[in-house]
């Protein structure tokens, strides 16, 4: 009986511990790699691995893309980050608070490069650093360059606030601000970005299909000059974020010589769990150290909640039938 317990004992102390070390692992896994091109490396410690679609990432990981690669990180807040070539993007410290309220602070470093990020408002807090200076984000849609000791911000949406160890400024939407260094004034270094992408879906309100088939939803994307509405002649190549997996864009795209396109994404069949606030929003930016000057395009798409389709069956309880 002695050895019983005993031997019961050692299998509950180790039943904890592979609950203990799930748990442990379950919080450590910060974002995961969503998509990848080109030559892209983790950096966990003293080990170099492959960058491959789905791979988890934790706290102290560095990611680094070569020449023309790119890698899409999203977070567990559902912000996104879009790196470019030739960068190095460290996840310092990405942690959930407790309690009723659910939300999320995050700490990134940018040594160098350049990446698009869209950070979700009210949910979380993200201070980005960079050897120019410090980054508040507050709801923003942002994109970030470090090379040769400067910082340029462009910012389409929410606010951002930029510190070096002389200055504090808060960028508002529709600006740039570039030649950010350690030290030194920049305040005066701000201008309004001259252009922007569009994105216009055909119909706005789509019609989910059923089981065992899909639809389609065509968009114009264009580049215009923000002051005369017109196309700028430039084949940038676009990248589109959504908080769906159930619509899907063509994985390359990019602009004619006159900065226009058109494109289908697919509509798949939702699940119960798809169908949330009855909108998706839709943004699509210019990709790369190039277009910081180009605002990223926003859309709408609304589609129609199921009504609730529980039915009340009343049953007489003397005579037994359903009235």
């Amino acid at each position: 009986m002695k050895n019983l317990k005993t031997v019961l004992c050692y299998i509950f102390i180790a039943i904890s511990f592979l609950t203990y070390a799930s748990t442990v692992h379950a919080i450590s896994a910060v974002a995961t790699l969503k998509r990848y091109s080109g030559d892209v490396k983790i950096q966990r410690s003293s080990r170099l691995m492959s960058g491959r679609t789905g791979l988890v990432l934790k706290d102290a990981d560095v990611v680094i893309t070569a020449l023309k690669a790119k890698a899409t990180i999203l977070f567990r807040d559902g912000s996104e980050i879009r790196l470019f070539q030739n960068t190095k993007f460290v996840i310092e410290k990405s942690e959930e608070s407790a309690g009723s309220r659910r939300g999320f602070f995050n700490r990134f470093k940018l040594k160098i490069g350049s990446f698009w990020g869209k950070f979700a408002k009210g949910r979380q807090k993200t201070i980005i650093s960079t050897p120019s200076a410090t980054c508040g984000i507050k709801g923003t849609n942002v994109t970030f360059q470090q090379r040769g000791g400067k910082l340029k911000v462009s910012l389409s949406a929410g606010e951002v606030e930029l510190e070096n160890e002389d200055e504090k400024i808060t960028l508002l939407p529709g600006k740039m601000v570039t030649g950010i260094q350690k030290t030194g004034s920049f305040k005066n270094n701000i201008t309004s970005l001259p252009f922007r992408i569009v994105i216009t879906p055909d119909l706005k309100k789509i019609n989910i299909p059923t089981k065992g088939h899909t639809n389609q939803i065509h968009f114009t994307i264009q580049l215009i000059d923000v002051n005369s509405k017109q196309n700028i002649n430039e084949s940038a190549t676009i990248y589109v974020s959504l908080e769906s997996d159930k619509i899907i864009f063509p994985e390359y795209i990019r602009l004619n010589k006159r900065g226009y396109r058109r494109i289908a994404a697919q509509v798949l069949p939702f699940l119960k769990s798809d169908y949330k606030t009855g909108q998706i929003e839709v943004l699509a930016i210019a990709e790369g150290e190039k277009y910081l000057n180009v605002s990223s395009g926003k859309t709408v798409l609304t589609y129609d909640i199921p009504k609730n389709d529980k039915r009340i069956i009343r049953i007489n309880a003397s005579s037994g039938k359903i009235q």
